[in-house]
């Protein structure tokens, strides 16, 4: 190529660069948690609830195959509990309603989709209960975590406790049952001391593991909730991801608590590409 031809073609390249706008950098999840921080640091902080009355809430999107067998893994715990059809197809709609039929279960059925924080926000804001207990309708919420995590609101000054979680992979459906039926009569029950965090520990979050817990099973108040705004959209979140996102807005004004000992029991193969977040 002749070197007046190739000058010209950097010329031209450099001219069209030079009119791309200039991308803003990326901001890091230590800084939105700091911003989110400074816009609410002049709040008045609540009072802590004295009077725990504890509800279970599932919110659901097409997996009412896999919340039939959750909801007996928790027949047992004699706590009120609370499925939001996040406008399921017609199928799994007509499911949900059998199933809080026979399972006794407030059923919340969203005209449109709210995903899973949307979903989440609206059944704590219409219930009269103050601690919430999050279970993922296609994970398993192991039942000895929820008098452990209660117990915990009972011992330590928390306003949010969550734990750990196990994966499991594909299994034959026809044994779902049978899986759901060892779960219940399981005497697995948490025992570990808490690992406790605070607004200082906050500040210092720079990535999602930071405070390592899953949404099935994380327990929280509602004086809590309502202080950091709920549950965020994703595009308004401080992590991507919106269990990390609310513990850590939560963590940054109050003290919370981690568990090294399972909540739940984490399906593989039921979430990726289909739920709604």
């Amino acid at each position: 190529m002749p070197k007046a031809h190739l000058n010209s073609l950097r010329k031209l390249f450099w001219r069209t660069v030079g009119k791309q706008p200039i991308a803003p950098p990326k901001v890091s999840l230590n800084q939105k948690l700091l911003a989110f921080i400074d816009r609410n640091r002049q709040r008045e902080m609540p009072t802590r609830e004295t009077t725990i009355h504890p509800e279970i809430v599932i919110p659901c999107f097409n997996h009412a195959q896999y919340l039939t067998h959750s909801l007996e893994v928790l027949r047992g715990s004699n706590i009120p509990m609370t499925v939001i059809d996040d406008h399921s197809d017609d199928k799994n709609r007509l499911l949900i309603e059998d199933l809080g039929r026979r399972f006794n279960v407030k059923v919340i059925r969203n005209d449109c989709s709210l995903r899973q924080s949307g979903s989440l926000n609206k059944a704590i804001r219409l219930s009269d209960n103050n601690l919430f207990i999050v279970a993922n309708a296609d994970d398993y919420l192991l039942p000895g975590w929820v008098p452990y995590a209660i117990e915990q609101f009972h011992r330590h000054e928390i306003y949010l406790v969550g734990g750990m979680h196990i994966c499991f992979f594909n299994h034959f459906s026809q044994s779902e049952a049978h899986f759901a039926n060892l779960l219940r009569a399981s005497s697995y029950a948490p025992a570990s001391e808490l690992r406790l965090h605070g607004p200082e520990d906050a500040r210092c979050f720079t990535h999602d593991n930071s405070i390592d817990m899953t949404m099935t099973g994380c327990t929280f108040l509602k004086s809590a909730w309502e202080f950091v705004g709920g549950f965020y959209d994703l595009a308004d979140r401080v992590s991507d991801h919106d269990d990390r996102d609310f513990q850590m807005r939560v963590c940054a004004f109050f003290p919370v608590g981690v568990s090294d000992d399972l909540s739940a029991l984490w399906r593989s193969n039921s979430s990726t590409g289909m739920g709604n977040k």
